[in-house]
C-alpha cells in the first residue's frame, strides 16, 4: 500500500508533507480525529502513545442489521499494545464503508509491528486511516467517526 503524503528515501520516514496537509484540513475533522491526527505522540518514534512498534491485539468487525436484515452499519475496533507494553491503544472506526486486512505469512511472521500510520480526507464527512506494518501488512478503513483511547496496562 503507499501512503498519500508520507515518504519513505530508504532510510528514513519524512511526515513534512502529511503534517501540512492535517494541517490543512483539520477544520474538517470531526473533533477526535482531529485531535488524533495532529497529536504528534501518536507518530512518535517512542513512546507509549504513539502506535510506531505498537501491536495489534485484536480487530473486531461488527454490522448491525435493521429489523428486516436489508441496511448494515459497520463499525471496526483496533487495539494496540504500545511499543512500551505499557498500555492499550483502541481505535474505533464507525459508518464504515470499507475496511483491508493484510498480514503476510503469520506462520513465519509471529508478530507485525507498525511502521507509520496516515489519516486523509476522501470526500465530505467520510475519512481514511491506513496503517502499514512489518513484513508487508497493511490496514486501510474509510469511516465517517472515529474514537480514540489510551488504556495503562494493570501492573
Amino acid at each position: 500500500m503507499k501512503l498519500d503524503r508520507i515518504r519513505f528515501d530508504g532510510v528514513a520516514w519524512d511526515f513534512s508533507e502529511y503534517f501540512d496537509y492535517i494541517k490543512s484540513v483539520e477544520n474538517m475533522l470531526p473533533q477526535p480525529l482531529r485531535d488524533y491526527s495532529i497529536d504528534l505522540n501518536s507518530y512518535a518514534l517512542h513512546g507509549t502513545k504513539t502506535l510506531h512498534d505498537a501491536r495489534i491485539l485484536s480487530a473486531v468487525i461488527e454490522k448491525r442489521y435493521d429489523d428486516k436484515f436489508s441496511n448494515v452499519t459497520a463499525s471496526v475496533e483496533l487495539n494496540f499494545i504500545d511499543q512500551l507494553f505499557e498500555g492499550v491503544t483502541t481505535l474505533r472506526y464507525v459508518e464504515v464503508s470499507s475496511y483491508i486486512f493484510k498480514e503476510i505469512d503469520l506462520s513465519t511472521n509471529r508478530h507485525a509491528d507498525v511502521l507509520v500510520h496516515e489519516f486523509s480526507v476522501v470526500s465530505t464527512n467520510l475519512f481514511r486511516h491506513r496503517i502499514i506494518f512489518d513484513h508487508s501488512g497493511e490496514v486501510e478503513i474509510e469511516f465517517r467517526s472515529f474514537f480514540h483511547a489510551w488504556n495503562k496496562l494493570n501492573s
